[in-house]
């Protein structure tokens, strides 16, 4: 039974179609005593809207973790490195709607921990960037919908 994966894939990539919210992307961030870097705002926005930048700025073999079916009911986490060659674009989340929500930990002035989840389920998506000796934000580890919690 393989439909549950695809009907989450489904309404992910129908939330990343969406026009994006007007209002910025920090008002979602988890703690209100949490700050963003101040350059991280522009680099999150054209990362999720020019694709060759956000090809250039991910680490590749990019390390994270997918979930795979073990038998009708039952997934599991498995490490994965994800490769360009299969990578899907990732566009911006209209958070107004509601479906989705947004936590953001920042970890210092260079690493950042974000997770999206869709509301209604409790699954989501695990993303975490850091700057570069260069000063540039990577996308460093992904880890596709799963159970996050509520």
């Amino acid at each position: 039974m393989k439909l549950f994966p695809v009907v989450l894939g489904v309404m992910v990539a129908f939330a990343a179609c969406k026009q994006p919210s007007s209002t910025p992307q920090a008002e979602s961030v988890a703690t209100s005593d949490a700050q963003l870097p101040a350059d991280f705002a522009a680099f999150y926005d054209k990362f999720h809207t020019d694709s060759v930048f956000q090809m250039a700025h991910i680490a590749w073999p990019l390390q994270g973790d997918k979930s795979e079916q073990v038998d009708s009911t039952h997934y599991e986490k498995k490490e994965t490195a994800w490769q360009q060659s299969n990578w899907k674009m990732h566009r911006p989340v209209d958070y107004s709607s509601g479906d989705y929500k947004r936590q953001i930990q920042v970890l210092g002035d260079g690493l950042l921990v974000e997770y999206i989840m869709i509301t209604a389920g409790g699954f989501g998506v695990e993303r975490r960037f850091a700057k570069q000796p260069d000063g540039e934000w990577n996308l460093i580890f992904y880890s596709d919908i799963q159970e996050r919690g509520k």
